[in-house]
């Protein structure tokens, strides 16, 4: 397949997955040459200053929409008006309207649009999701989530009012793939200057709670991470992982139950890669699709914005 790669920030996350694949040709759309240039020395794609010209080619399956999240609606309307399959980076859009608009004109078209909550593929997620849907360690009570975030990509503005949409949502995300949207949102954050702020965020849903912590307040040498304590009524499922590490990837799954504690081994996965994946193979074979909708993704926004006006409200 022939993929349109719009963007050159995060794109170049997408397109080291696409140069993985030895199906697929991309052509990447920047503003200015200087920009695409790792595109083309990094992997050997064509770039183009024309966006034109990626709507206009016929051979372009799909567009991949890592532009900024004001122009996301327009270039999902516009390549479903081309003809053209769609993968779009989080968040679906700015506003839950736009996200509808969105979800409307995917679900009346004939070709399929992708959402990339990458956080779905992760392996110790969906070990959650499954022991949530069989019950094997009884039923979920509470979920404590943490995501802590140093400038590793270099400064950027992480504060209280980027920290729902910036740093919590891909979490978010799954957490309402599993639970749906909670009753209650209750949030505190404390902000510390420059773009670096933390929140706390509890969940209320009838029989479980869930609470996030979120921060942007560490400093690059702490790098990234990320887990969860999950506690199910006969267990406890734990995950620690320090995805960008600079001696590597960490990651750490553990169950704890009344017979003792095991560590889970799980296949590493880069989360990015496998959403992409999962997106070429779903347009290849046709399959249905129920993890990377609109639809869902617009869900998670309605929390994510919900949250985002509670913090900056307090």
């Amino acid at each position: 397949m022939k993929i349109g790669l719009l963007g050159t920030g995060f794109a170049i996350a997408h397109a080291a997955a696409y140069a993985a694949r030895p199906d697929t040709e991309v052509v990447v759309f920047g503003r200015t040459p200087e920009k695409l240039a790792p595109f083309a020395d990094r992997f050997g794609f064509a770039t183009t200053t024309d966006l034109d010209a990626v709507y206009g080619d016929p051979a372009v399956g799909l567009v991949d929409v890592c532009l900024p999240t004001a122009l996301h609606k327009e270039h999902i309307l516009r390549a479903l008006a081309a003809g053209k399959h769609v993968l779009c980076e989080l968040p679906i859009a700015p506003t839950v309207a736009e996200a509808e608009e969105i979800t409307r004109a995917a679900e009346a078209s004939d070709k399929r649009v992708f959402i990339d909550m990458f956080m779905r593929m992760h392996p110790a997620v969906q070990h959650l999701h499954r022991v949530i849907r069989d019950g094997s360690l009884g039923e979920l009570r509470a979920l404590r989530s943490y995501r802590k975030a140093g400038p590793v990509w270099g400064p950027v503005d992480l504060g209280v009012d980027k920290l729902a949409l910036e740093v919590m949502l891909s979490d978010l995300d799954y957490t309402v793939a599993a639970l749906g949207l909670p009753r209650t949102v209750h949030t505190a954050a404390v902000a510390a200057g420059a773009g670096r702020a933390a929140a706390e965020t509890v969940l209320r849903y009838d029989d479980v709670v869930v609470e996030y912590t979120s921060s942007s307040m560490v400093p690059a040498s702490y790098g990234v991470t990320h887990g969860f304590e999950a506690t199910f009524t006969e267990g406890v499922l734990e995950l620690h992982e320090r995805p960008f590490d600079p001696a590597g990837p960490t990651m750490r799954l553990t169950e704890y139950t009344p017979g003792g504690s095991r560590d889970i081994e799980l296949t590493p996965a880069d989360n990015y890669s496998a959403a992409i994946n999962h997106v070429l193979d779903r347009l290849a074979d046709g399959a249905p699709d129920t993890l990377l909708t609109p639809r869902a993704a617009t869900e998670t926004l309605r929390l994510a914005l919900d949250i985002d006006r509670a913090l900056t409200a307090s």
